[in-house]
C-alpha cells in the first residue's frame, strides 16, 4: 500500500484553509433592481423617386424585455426576435408630413409603415415631421431638409469567385461639403407593397464616405463583397446629411442587431424630438447589376 508523506498532507491541508478562507471573504451578493427604460416611439424614413415618402413607426424596447421574452445568447432565433419585434411596430398612430405649411396626412400601409404619394420632394427644401402612437399616446417632432441625388456615373466589378465580387463606385461629387452612404443590395424592392417590413432588410454592405477624405471631385468607392448568393445586386448612391452619415457610423460600430441588443448602450446622433431614430429625405441613384 502507498504511503503519503505528511509533507503532503500538510500542503492538501494548506490549500484546503485557503479555499476556505476566500470562500469566507466573499461578500453575500447584493440584489439591484433598475428602473425599467420607459418606452418611446421611434422613427425612420425613406424617400423614393416620384414624390413618394416611407414613415416607419415603432417602439423602442431595452435588452432586459428582449432576454426575458428570448434567449438573447441564441443568434440563430431570428423567429423569436421577428415576434418580438413585430410586437413593438405601432398600428395605431397619425402621421403627418408638412412641407410650405402644407399638411399632409399619410396613409398606413401595413404595421409600422406610413406613406405619402402627394407630399412634392424639393431638393433644398425643408419637411417637418410628426407622428403620434394612439397606444401609447406619446407623439415625436422632427425636422429635415430634403437631399438631391448625386448621379451614379459608371459600375464596375470583378467576379473573384462565383461568391466574391470586386466593385468600384464612380461618381462626380458636385460643390460644397458633402457626404454619402453606397448601399449594396440583395433585392430592391418598394416599401409600398412590403408586406413584413422587418424583412425588408436586404442591404448587404454600406460604404460610407465624406467629401472631405477627397482631393477631387471624381470619386471613386472600393467595395469587395463576399458570401454572395445571387447574380444581380442593386447599388445605391445617396447624398445624405453629416448627421445621418455619423448615425450610420454609429450604426456600422454597433454590430449585429444581437450585439446591439446586449452590449452596452450607444447613444445614437438623432434629429427626433420626444422619440429616437432618425428622419431623412434624400433621392437615391440606384444602378442594377447582373454580374455574369
Amino acid at each position: 500500500m502507498k504511503i503519503i508523506s505528511l509533507q503532503i498532507v500538510n500542503k492538501i491541508l494548506a490549500i484546503a484553509l485557503c479555499v476556505l478562507l476566500l470562500n469566507a471573504c466573499t461578500p453575500e451578493p447584493i440584489p439591484i433592481y433598475l428602473d425599467e427604460i420607459e418606452s418611446q416611439p421611434v422613427t425612420w424614413s425613406q424617400a423614393i423617386p416620384n414624390n413618394t415618402t416611407i414613415i416607419y413607426l415603432a417602439r423602442s424596447f431595452s435588452a432586459l424585455e428582449y432576454q426575458e421574452n428570448g434567449n438573447s445568447n441564441d443568434t440563430t432565433g431570428n423567429d423569436d426576435l421577428q415576434q418580438l419585434l413585430q410586437q413593438f411596430l405601432a398600428t395605431d398612430a397619425l402621421v403627418v408630413l408638412t412641407h410650405n405649411s402644407v399638411a399632409d396626412t399619410l396613409f398606413n400601409v401595413a404595421d409600422g409603415v406610413w406613406g405619402s404619394l402627394s407630399t412634392e420632394l424639393i431638393a433644398g427644401d425643408t419637411y417637418h415631421l410628426f407622428a403620434q402612437d394612439f397606444t401609447t399616446g406619446k407623439s415625436l417632432n422632427a425636422e429635415t431638409k430634403m437631399y438631391g441625388a448625386v448621379p451614379l456615373d459608371t459600375v464596375l466589378y470583378t467576379a473573384v469567385d462565383t461568391a466574391t465580387v470586386d466593385f468600384q463606385v464612380l461618381f462626380q461629387d458636385p460643390p460644397g461639403p458633402n457626404w454619402y452612404a453606397i448601399h449594396f443590395y440583395s433585392n430592391y424592392a418598394n416599401p409600398l407593397v412590403v408586406e413584413d417590413p422587418l424583412a425588408a432588410s436586404n442591404i448587404v454592405e454600406t460604404a460610407l464616405l465624406s467629401d472631405l477624405e477627397l482631393n477631387s471631385g471624381n470619386v471613386v468607392v472600393q467595395k469587395t463583397l463576399e458570401f454572395l448568393d445571387s447574380d444581380t445586386l442593386y447599388i445605391s448612391l445617396n447624398n445624405i446629411s453629416e448627421q445621418y452619415y455619423n448615425y450610420l457610423g454609429q450604426r456600422e460600430r454597433g454590430g449585429s442587431i444581437y450585439n446591439q441588443l446586449i452590449q452596452e448602450p450607444i447613444n445614437y446622433v438623432s434629429n427626433v424630438q420626444g422619440g429616437y431614430g432618425m428622419f431623412l429625405l434624400n433621392a437615391p441613384s440606384i444602378r442594377q447589376v447582373i454580374i455574369e
